[in-house]
């Protein structure tokens, strides 16, 4: 996963992934590093390995770390919490989230921190690194339309990729174009949904994914216009 601007991702913050506490987002950020999982290399030669040439097996895998950098903003809650994170050193859940949706959670712990002087008309910077922990997990739902149509039914379709588990699905309808007060569609729960007759009007919709061991996922806003 290369390196990538911070200008719409975000990183946030929980205890655990299940946890009830309000959740933390680490704010003026201007980039956020890369995760480079990697894994032990095992030798496997033996006296009867062909042609005198030496072989591997892979061993235990290790998900690396990732590095933040932005400005020091005193106010800014989410500094606060990694500041507080490195002086516990307590494990805690943290999740990336992209501009296309893609979500990139994994359990980790602040390994470093830093505040310092910057280049640019004295700002002082703000960095820290996230030692992970265990595995990283992409939840990845096919990117949300807007579709046209006369009036009737429309398909939907918000199918994830994940690296590990067995996404779930609950759709949800909104009169707004936000995640704001939606209603939970009752027996929508496939990764695709066909919505009833509509007529004329501008509808809302999106998907919930749930993968057993990590916070649920909100798909794009599906916007329907039926003219």
């Amino acid at each position: 996963m290369g390196k990538m601007r911070a200008l719409g991702t975000s990183l946030s913050y929980l205890p655990t992934f299940d946890s009830a506490a309000a959740v933390t987002v680490v704010g003026a950020l201007t980039s956020v590093g890369e995760i480079t999982p990697d894994s032990e290399e095992l030798d496997a030669t033996t006296l009867d390995s062909a042609g005198g040439y030496r072989e591997f097996l892979q061993g235990f895998k290790d998900s690396g770390e990732l590095t933040l950098t932005g400005y020091h903003d005193k106010a800014q809650t989410g500094q606060a919490t990694m500041r507080s994170l490195y002086n516990t050193g307590a494990l805690g859940y943290f999740w990336v989230t992209f501009p296309d949706g893609t979500t990139v959670a994994f359990k980790a712990y602040v390994k470093s921190y830093t505040t310092g002087a910057a280049d640019v008309d004295g700002i002082v910077g703000f960095g820290c690194s996230l030692r992970i922990s265990g595995l990283v997990q992409v939840i990845q739902a096919l990117a949300a339309e807007e579709i046209s149509i006369a009036p009737g039914s429309a398909t939907l379709d918000a199918t994830a990729n994940v690296i590990t588990g067995t996404p779930s699905y609950q759709w949800h309808s909104n009169d707004t174009n936000d995640y704001n007060t939606p209603t939970v569609i009752s027996g929508a729960t496939s990764a695709t949904y066909t919505t009833p007759e509509l007529t004329e009007g501008t509808y809302y919709y999106f998907c919930t994914i749930t993968v057993a061991g990590y916070r649920p996922v909100n798909s794009g806003i599906f916007r329907v216009v039926v003219a």
